[in-house]
């Protein structure tokens, strides 16, 4: 069909259709139904049309004036807005649809949806599909510009399908008003929207009130989020016919942008209740909903806050955005201080709860007070000062039984023993207030020497319920972790992991915790002889947090530091140390700190440092004395003391730490576990080695969660001996507590030779090790206790890697040596 026409939008959609009725011959009918939304182009359609067929044929366009039952079947019949005809009209057009040879040509909208309606359409459907318009693709706006010798980018053209959804006439008023010229500083199209927005208005100002009223909702919430309604389908409809929602139902975002920048503030806050229902519910964190809020009403912001309080343990980070609205619209800040820091605080921002907490502490105490507390005496524990919690609780006593519980925790963390019970509280007891109640019996419960394993048990059972009860309040100590360095000070490192694992995967206290959690599972792993596990739950931890609080850098570096004591050489334990050290000036130590802390008072006596640990080493004894030198909490460090005393050569200085454990050994089976591992290595450095007794000392050290220092203990046995039986039966058990690489190696691999060596390579696994240690200056006896070998096989191992690099000379080897470490990386 040549084109003699200016195109139209719709042009590439209708243009097959056209062509077929104009290349028709005069003696078949011509039917045709057009539906399409307000301003899709259907009336220009049918003027087509009518240019089409008005120089063969006779062609009427219905009007009122115009019985539909009077025009000769042979006539073609144009009729537009067939929606909005009469009943009298609609039932001739009835009969004329059903008539095969009568010429019908029908317009209308989508809606509204009338049987009748749909049965001309049906019929008329049967000559040829209906051609449907409303919404137009880039290949439509391309064909309409080519046409009308516009040129407008590609860029563009993408852009403004997108805010104006392809609805027909949005894309058509839009192109009307593109100037090129604007976008060169305007490449958003901010002027031109807003242009488009006048007419949108417009149009909302011809529909009825209704319709436009459900369509404002719509436009004020969530796209991802309806209303609730009775007619949702209508209103859908019927905003789609009226071209102003997609045909999901949704609005175009031109709409919406139209309505949210003239809604009047009267009818956001009738929408408030929605609003604030729609943000709780949408699929980001809600903030897009509420940037163009600022509606100062009491009845706003009520709603939000409601809205808010649902979500603050569910969802805090949502809770967050919807309190910081509230604020916005006119709530009370002190009213809600406590909520915001709690819901800052659960969604991982503490640098959002030090703000509010700063504002909070200039106002008056409001009816949040409780939650300003505890989330203030959390803050100060993170950065590794629990005194200052301790001091939190102090200058305002707490109210609620659960804040009593975490009092006791601040409290007993920095030595003091609760001198108070726990208030009871009337009403059906909740699954939180379950998990505080036997948080605090168990915590109590472990500091007297009977029922420790009671109260272990009171631990882990509050962790499982405080995890259940997915509380995400803020508190000094976690229940998992409490829990967990119980059972370790028990010696029960299997149940510390099962309860830190299960906080982890029930997201116990929400998102802030997880990094903690998984940096108490990488301890635990190190201490579990697991260093693959703990390399990698370390990982995990700095990924979910790049930059660590003062408390969990302080746990951090004392993993990094674990993990290089037992695997790594003396040389980068000392640039552990020199990491670790910082972090160290950052906190205050506290009772659940004191596992960690034991780890770096036996590392700062391997690398001759404990001055840096003096203050930190004696406050932890002071907290643990003041409490009453409790077994489950002072064994450890007590045992940290020896080994302390062992690394440095001063005898006089670990006795006091032995004479604790012998005390402690009448209620503590670890405690006599150390007690005897402490006699046995005292006497075997000083030369007398039975190897019945450092064997046995060193499995119950094993047993009691120290397979580390039984291994070391049966090292140092055998380095000593002078019976080589001995020494490779106390090496044998070294190695079986605690093997140097992740693989435990056969009892006969100590004499590896090049075959196991990898392919390329000059020499095995172990004589790289030992090569390694070679580099750092070690002494066969000093090899030996490194890699748990005895001296006499360190040398074997020394003169085959000289003969297998045909090193002429102690430099040469050297020389050789560090290209063959280098090359294995």
């Amino acid at each position: 069909m040549p084109r003699t026409h200016a195109p139209h939008l719709w042009e590439r959609q209708a243009r097959p259709v056209l062509e077929a009725i104009a290349a028709a011959s005069d003696l078949e009918p011509t039917r045709v139904v057009v539906v399409g939304n307000a301003g899709s182009g259907k009336s220009t359609m049918l003027r087509e049309l009518h240019r089409i067929l008005a120089d063969r044929t006779a062609v009427s366009l219905l009007t009122d004036a115009i019985d539909p039952a009077g025009v000769p079947s042979s006539h073609i019949l144009l009729v537009d807005d067939l929606h909005l005809l009469s009943a009298a009209q609609v039932d001739a057009l009835v009969a004329r649809s059903e008539d095969p040879d009568a010429s019908l040509v029908v317009a209308s909208r989508p809606f509204p949806r009338r049987e009748e309606l749909a049965a001309i359409t049906r019929s008329l459907e049967r000559s040829r599909p209906a051609i449907v318009l409303g919404h137009v693709s880039r290949s439509d706006v391309l064909t309409y510009l080519g046409g009308r010798d516009r040129a407008i980018s590609g860029p563009c053209v993408d852009h403004i399908l997108e805010f104006t959804g392809g609805v027909s006439w949005l894309a058509c008023e839009t192109l009307a008003l593109h100037d090129d010229r604007d976008c060169a500083d305007d490449s958003t199209h901010r002027a031109l929207r807003r242009d488009v927005e006048e007419r949108v208005v417009h149009r909302l100002d011809t529909i009825p009130p209704s319709l436009r009223h459900a369509i404002e909702a719509l436009c004020v919430v969530d796209p991802g989020h309806g209303l609730a309604r009775t007619d949702e389908d209508d209103v859908s409809v019927q905003g789609y016919a009226e071209g102003l929602l997609a045909p999901s139902g949704h609005p175009v975002p031109l709409v919406r942008a139209a309505v949210r920048h003239t809604l009047p503030a009267r009818r956001l806050i009738d929408l408030s209740a929605s609003i604030a229902d729609c943000i709780a519910h949408s699929t980001d964190d809600g903030t897009g909903a509420l940037d163009w809020l600022g509606v100062h009403d009491s009845t706003m912001s009520s709603a939000l806050v409601e809205q808010a309080d649902r979500l603050l343990e569910r969802d805090p980070r949502r809770a967050l955005a919807l309190y910081d609205a509230a604020l916005e619209c006119g709530a009370d800040e002190a009213d809600l201080a406590g909520r915001r820091a709690q819901s800052a605080w659960a969604s991982g921002r503490p640098e959002v709860v030090g703000e509010i907490l700063e504002i909070a502490s200039r106002t008056p105490a409001s009816r949040d007070a409780q939650r300003v507390v505890d989330a203030s005496a959390a803050l100060w524990s993170q950065r590794g000062m629990m005194r200052m919690s301790e001091a939190t609780y102090l200058a305002v006593p707490p109210v609620s039984p659960e804040s009593h519980t975490r009092a006791a925790i601040a409290a007993v963390g920095v030595g003091t023993p609760p001198s108070w019970d726990n208030p009871s509280a009337g009403g059906l007891p909740s699954t939180t207030r379950v998990a505080m109640d036997l948080l605090d019996r168990g915590l109590r419960g472990t500091l007297s020497p009977a029922g420790v394993e009671s109260a272990v048990g009171d631990l882990v059972r509050a962790s499982d319920m405080y995890t259940s009860a997915g509380s995400s309040a803020p508190t000094p100590e976690l229940p998992a972790v409490i829990a967990a360095a119980a059972a370790i000070g028990v010696g029960d490192l299997d149940t510390a992991d099962t309860i830190i694992r299960s906080a982890i995967h029930g997201g116990q206290a929400g998102e802030w915790a997880r990094t903690r959690l998984l940096l108490w599972e990488a301890w635990i792993a190190v201490q579990r002889s697991r260093p693959l596990e703990a390399r990698a739950a370390l990982d995990h931890a700095v990924q979910t947090a790049p930059s660590l609080p003062a408390r969990e850098e302080f746990l951090a570096q004392a993993v990094r530091v674990s993990i290089t004591r037992r695997y790594e050489d003396v040389a980068l334990l000392e640039a552990r140390w020199k990491e670790a050290a910082d972090s160290i000036r950052h906190i205050e130590v506290d009772l659940y700190l004191l596992l960690p802390l034991t780890e770096l008072v036996t590392a700062s006596a391997r690398v001759g440092d404990t001055a840096r640990l003096d203050p930190h080493f004696t406050r932890a004894l002071e907290i643990v004395q003041s409490l009453g030198a409790p077994p489950v909490w002072s064994v450890h460090l007590n045992w940290a003391g020896i080994q302390r005393g062992i690394l440095i050569n001063r005898p006089d200085e670990l006795t006091p730490h032995a004479h604790a454990l012998v005390a402690a050994s009448h209620h503590s089976p670890i405690a006599a576990v150390m007690a005897q591992a402490g006699r046995v290595w005292t006497s075997t450095l000083a030369g007398s080695v039975d190897p019945d007794a450092v064997e046995a000392a060193a499995h119950g050290l094993s047993a009691a969660g120290l397979a580390w220092d039984g291994a070391r203990l049966a090292g140092h046995g055998a380095s000593r001996s002078s019976d080589r039986k001995v020494s490779a039966r106390l090496l044998s058990c070294a190695r079986e507590l605690h093997p140097i690489e992740s693989v435990r190696r056969s009892a006969d691999s100590e004499e590896e030779d090049a075959a196991s060596a990898p392919e390329g390579s000059a020499l095995s696994e172990r004589e790289r090790d030992v090569a390694r240690l070679v580099l750092q200056g070690k002494t066969y006896a000093e090899i030996g206790q490194t890699i748990f070998i005895s001296p006499r096989t360190a040398e074997h191992h020394i003169a085959h890697i000289r003969r297998r690099l045909g090193a002429t000379s102690r430099s040469d080897l050297i020389a050789k040596l560090r290209i063959v470490v280098e090359q294995a990386g």
